[in-house]
């Protein structure tokens, strides 16, 4: 006989399921990817890439409630902040070339 066996939520599995949700919302506001970096020990859990506005989005996800002052919160995540401004991006592959594998532009 088997037993449904209700299993405790982990914290990974509650991050998890927070980022999801994060994901699919981003999503509903036309990203056009949206990548997450699983296990991720960065501070940044999703990037969306909007293409038609040329933006992209670097999201930390938090499962704690956000604090009323927003001041603490700018403080809070102020490390996020490096990450602002423009940046040159260029499409690449890493591919075998002559037995090897290297990084060719496109």
């Amino acid at each position: 006989m088997i037993r449904n066996v209700k299993r405790k939520s982990t914290p990974y599995k509650r991050g998890y399921q927070i980022e999801i949700e994060a994901k699919r919302r981003l999503e509903q506001l036309g990203a056009d990817i949206v990548i997450r970096s699983s296990r991720s020990l960065s501070p940044i859990d999703l990037v969306a890439i909007f293409l038609k506005e040329k933006k992209i989005l670097l999201v930390q996800v938090k499962k704690a409630e956000a604090p009323r002052d927003y001041d603490k919160l700018q403080k809070q995540f102020s490390y996020l902040k490096q990450y602002t401004g423009q940046f040159l991006v260029e499409p690449m592959v890493f591919i075998k070339k002559s037995n090897r594998y290297d990084f060719l532009k496109l």
